[in-house]
């Protein structure tokens, strides 16, 4: 699997100095649940990046109280920032994704008094944890010194992404669980309060005949070819790291393999109109 190393003391800007000559990358914010932090410092090892990746967890501490102003609940939430490969954001955010993780932008200002330039930071956070518009910080994320987790390219092993994913999601949907349980009581206790008995109906119905002639034809749906499954991937991990629909067409990933698509006779346009409606 992909080897995590840990340092002890470093920041974003210190331990990726010099790397964007090798290629693009970007910075986000993860705002995931406490629970999750153990699985969130080896997420490395669940995904196949290409390029090596960094993240710093941050816990508040001076700050902690104009977080909770901003109803935030610093007790509930990890603050993670990651330093990625363009090109592995995708990868990287893919399985939190599609466990229900949203994509947001929140603006990272100085708590009281501290001072560094306001940033604006992507942030994918967990269904439960609430993102404020702003969060106050006593430095820059990406000169935070904290332990640093270092997560090298490597193969990935199944048990180790299913027992990772597995923890994530129950956790998870014990949030939401909790949740969709005080609303249905909310909700139960609303109706209990309004309802009125429903008047008897004397009037009976009677089943009405179809024929085999009146049913609709059943349409079995074909299944995708190889390149065709292979053209929604693309484009789900591409939606996945931050691009919008219309820029799609005119990304690298995507122009080559719909090139490989059209030439064996995949209707292009007509899918990627598909995904677009389906999104």
């Amino acid at each position: 699997m992909g080897e995590v190393e840990i340092v002890e003391s470093g920041s974003l800007d210190g331990l990726t100095n010099g790397w964007e000559q090798y290629g693009a990358r970007t910075r986000i914010m993860m705002l995931g649940a406490r629970a999750d932090r153990h699985a969130l410092r080896n997420h490395g090892r669940t995904v196949a990046i290409e390029e090596t990746a960094v993240s710093v967890f941050h816990r508040p501490r001076e700050e902690r109280s104009e977080i909770e102003a901003l109803g935030l609940d610093h007790t509930r939430a990890s603050f993670q920032f990651v330093d990625v490969a363009m090109a592995d954001l995708g990868r990287w955010m893919q399985p939190l994704i599609g466990q229900g993780w949203t994509r947001s932008e929140v603006q990272i200002v100085p708590s009281a008094g501290t001072s560094f330039e306001e940033e604006i930071w992507a942030c994918f956070h967990h269904p439960a944890i609430p993102l404020p518009e702003k969060i106050p910080l006593t430095e820059s994320p990406s000169m935070m010194s904290r332990k640093a987790f270092v997560t090298h390219p490597g193969p990935i092993l199944d048990d180790a992404t299913d027992s990772v994913m597995e923890n994530l999601a129950a956790s998870m949907m014990g949030e939401i669980s909790q949740t969709m349980e005080e609303t249905v009581d909310e909700t139960s206790a609303e109706e209990e309060e309004v309802a009125e008995p429903e008047p008897e109906s004397n009037i009976s119905t009677e089943p009405i005949p179809m024929t085999e002639e009146n049913l609709p034809p059943v349409t079995t749906p074909q299944p995708e070819s190889p390149l065709e499954s292979e053209m929604r991937q693309v484009i789900s991990l591409l939606v996945a790291g931050g691009q919008e629909m219309g820029d799609i067409m005119e990304h690298p990933q995507f122009i080559e393999v719909s090139e490989r698509a059209a030439a064996a006779g995949v209707d292009v346009w007509g899918m990627f109109v598909r995904i677009s409606e389906e999104s």
